[in-house]
């Protein structure tokens, strides 16, 4: 399974890799779905701050991903989700790479999935009709904070419905 998505975001490249890229571990601050994350481990690539994140997903529960490629030269950031995932789904491995167009940024989104047995057979199809949903949002999520300093409507109702539950 595969979703690829792009936008363009009207910013230089590196205002985008600086949220992208440099805050990694902080991505919960304007990517829906995700509640709260956290990084940790030694990094295992220069200009990373960790090599592994946890990620707690909303209605879903807690991932781990392994950093698998962090190029600060190329703005090319891939992870797997190494935990958390349902033991049908064999992959996971999301890439974002950063492409400079003038003073704005082309952004690119490759999530490869691969999932296994009967259950992945008939799960598949509609993980993929979610995912295709969530990584459309994420990827506007990205753009709007970055050209605005603000997370999204969405992601602001989000952080506000969370904030009501945790009070």
């Amino acid at each position: 399974m595969e979703i690829k998505k792009e936008t363009v975001i009207n910013r230089p490249i590196q205002e985008v890799w600086e949220v992208l890229g440099n805050q990694f571990t902080t991505a919960y601050k304007w990517a829906r779905g995700l509640i709260h994350s956290e990084g940790f481990g030694k990094p295992m690539f220069q200009g990373a701050e960790c090599s592994n994140r946890t990620c707690e997903v909303s209605g879903f529960g807690t991932i781990q991903e392994d950093i698998k490629k962090f190029d600060s030269k190329n703005y090319v950031l891939a992870y797997e989700v190494v935990k958390g995932f349902p033991g049908f789904i064999t992959s996971a491995v999301n890439t974002w790479s950063l492409e400079r167009k003038g003073n704005e940024t082309l952004v690119s989104i490759h999530l490869k999935m691969q999932t296994k047995g009967f259950k992945g057979a008939i799960m598949g199809p509609m993980m993929k009709m979610q995912l295709n949903k969530t990584v459309t949002g994420v990827i506007d999520d990205l753009k709007v904070f970055v050209e605005t300093g603000n997370p999204s409507d969405y992601k602001q109702k989000e952080l506000a419905k969370n904030r009501k539950k945790a009070a």
